[in-house]
């Protein structure tokens, strides 16, 4: 049986993490990374504060020396969210 990955789901964004979403990205697939919310944060808070811990590792990943990625165009293969709840294909 053969199967077709679309898009690869990697959980936690940090140092390894990150730079596994990388390399999904440079081998041309889809990649969400996910992580948690900073202990503390306000439920409702901004996006950009509850999303902040997996924000760090991509740019992180981004910056890297060495590069972790084959292009930085292929960093836009990569979307960050914080729970699978945010993302309208995975549910709980």
């Amino acid at each position: 049986m053969a199967y077709n990955i679309r898009k690869v789901a990697v959980l936690g964004a940090g140092t390894m993490g990150a730079r596994i979403a990388a390399h999904v990205a440079n081998a041309g697939f889809q990649c969400v990374l996910l992580d948690i919310v900073p202990p503390g944060t306000a439920a409702d808070a901004p996006k950009a504060e509850r999303n902040k811990i997996v924000a760090a590792g991509y740019q992180a990943a981004i910056k890297s020396k060495p590069a972790a990625f084959t292009d930085t165009a292929f960093a836009s293969r990569i979307t960050i969210i914080k729970t699978a709840q945010q993302h309208p294909t995975y549910t709980t």
